[in-house]
């Protein structure tokens, strides 16, 4: 039986990603797009050996990975070409020697091919020598002559390419002999090639799969993360009912990607009002942090945090309200009166998430959500009156929303908590006037409970930020920004610290 060798085309810059680093060296579930890509052959039951095709530059590092993944497959590393046909060429050149195989060629940038693709492909090599994948053209195309509609194919014999693309051995290197040949040629992918300068040869194609989708912009890795996690079945030991704590974190394990993506279309939606109708707004806090140290999610965090000028906040809350999808809720104590904490947040209706301090004797909404904290100029004053200050309005603001019994004691917190609020905040009101707010800015003093401030110029004019592959904005100053909130934010927290905030989550309601 003719072998099938998978080749894994992973010789390209991604200059369109804007990355530092080729992209398929980028991370999505915790691997690297190639790891995702040769995983699918590695472990493929059809394929008999792999080899990898890419920059000399990566080899070493490839190597390493392979041998700390256990790739068994994998035996040789390929240099790869100027272009992607050099690349293909140049692996058809390395089996030169080989008694007849098939050969499949397969983009690194597609991480999700499945192996039900991949079954199809080799099935079809047993009867054809060669054979592409191809899925449906949803939308009807055109052909262009000098700018101008020349052709409206029939939609029903339009489909789109995919890989692998698989041929025998002979034939793919005759195709490339005859191309070489020809001082015109250009291509794009082998099933070119061989129509072209083989064209008595059928190309057989077999069904692909939406879901085999190329990595080509940066906003394509949350996609290729939220269809990666869809797939998967549960993973790791069944949580045990018997002992709730285990239980919790499990399903926490299991599930707190698929929060962290629900939670970044939130977080994509919101930026895009904002955007559009130039509300400023940026990462703030753990979010921040994550996307300066992780480049993304902290790995354990399980919320996003931004911020805007507290003058911005009704504005924002009034076009969101108007344009945001139908599943999302801006919730603040207005447009959601149960609500007892002077908050805003955005929330999921399509999902739940409960928090220590959650009251379901009331029915505000408690979907996955993200914070939007309002922040205002602060008094030019020390660093210790304004953080006590801060911190004693914030905390007796906190008690007064609380929810209460009818009780001496509680009566005894009303008068004592509302003196000290109404005193600080006089305190607070006194501070401003008398020293003027020029020099810094943060949360406003009923939600600043660590009570720490930045510098103003640490913040405008804002910046932009990687966060999950999406530029978001971002301070200024972002290290030093983080330096004011969380001191050596650099180095990790102890294991037993590395938690988020939720008690319970389910990432969606209703499929």
């Amino acid at each position: 039986m003719i072998r099938n060798i998978a080749i894994v085309l992973a010789g390209g810059t991604g200059s369109r990603m804007g990355a530092d680093i080729p992209k398929q060296f980028l991370k999505f579930a915790g691997r690297t797009v190639l790891e995702h890509s040769v995983e699918a052959f590695e472990h493929h039951p059809d394929i008999d050996e792999v080899a990898i095709v890419l920059h000399p530059d990566y080899h070493a590092e490839v190597r390493q990975l392979a041998e700390r993944r256990g790739w068994k497959k994998v035996v040789r590393l390929v240099e790869s070409g100027r272009e992607r046909s050099d690349s293909s060429l140049h692996a058809i050149e390395a089996f030169a020697g080989e008694e007849e195989v098939n050969l499949v060629f397969h983009d690194a940038a597609r991480p999700l091919v499945s192996a039900a693709v991949v079954s199809r492909v080799c099935e079809a090599l047993k009867e054809h020598e060669a054979v592409g994948v191809g899925v449906p053209s949803v939308d009807t195309v055109m052909e262009l002559k000098e700018g101008f509609l020349s052709r409206v194919p029939d939609r029903s014999n339009v489909q789109r390419m995919q890989t692998p693309q698989a041929f025998r051995l002979s034939l793919i290197r005759e195709a490339y002999r005859r191309a070489l040949a020809d001082p015109a040629f250009r291509a794009t992918d082998d099933c070119g090639v061989v129509l072209r300068y083989c064209p008595d040869t059928p190309i057989y194609i077999v069904a692909g799969e939406e879901e085999n989708l190329k990595l080509t912009y940066a906003a394509d890795l949350p996609q290729l993360e939220r269809l990666y996690f869809a797939r998967q079945p549960l993973s790791g030991p069944a949580p045990d009912a018997a002992d709730p704590a285990r239980f919790m974190r499990t399903y926490h394990g299991q599930h707190l990607r698929e929060l962290q993506l629900a939670e970044l279309d939130i977080l994509v939606e919101v930026a895009r009002v904002c955007e559009r109708h130039d509300i400023p707004y940026w990462l703030d806090s753990g979010t921040l942090l994550g996307a300066v140290r992780h480049g993304g999610f902290i790995p354990w965090d399980d919320d996003i945090d931004i911020c805007m000028p507290v003058e911005a906040l009704p504005r924002f809350v009034e076009v969101a309200r108007r344009e945001l999808p139908p599943h999302l809720q801006v919730q603040t104590p207005e447009t959601d009166p149960s609500l007892r904490m002077p908050q805003c947040k955005v929330r999921n209706l399509n999902s739940l998430m409960v928090e220590g301090g959650d009251d379901f004797s009331k029915p505000y909404a408690k979907g996955l959500f993200i914070d939007v904290f309002p922040m205002e100029p602060w008094p030019s004053l020390p660093d210790r009156f304004t953080r006590r200050t801060a911190r004693g309005y914030c905390r007796a603001n906190a008690i007064l929303h609380a929810q209460h019994t009818y009780s001496l004691r509680a009566a005894a917190e009303l008068f004592y908590f509302g003196a000290k609020r109404a005193w600080l905040r006089g305190l607070w009101t006194l501070g401003c006037l008398v020293a003027g707010k020029n020099r810094y800015y943060s949360n406003v003093i009923h939600q600043s409970g660590n009570g720490n401030r930045h510098l103003r110029e640490t913040i405008f004019p804002l910046g932009r930020i990687d966060f999950e592959g999406i530029a978001f904005s971002a301070p200024a100053d972002p290290d030093t920004y983080l330096r004011d909130l969380f001191g050596e934010y650099r180095q990790l927290p102890p294991e037993d610290q590395r938690t988020g905030h939720a008690s319970f989550f389910i990432p969606k309601l209703v499929p």
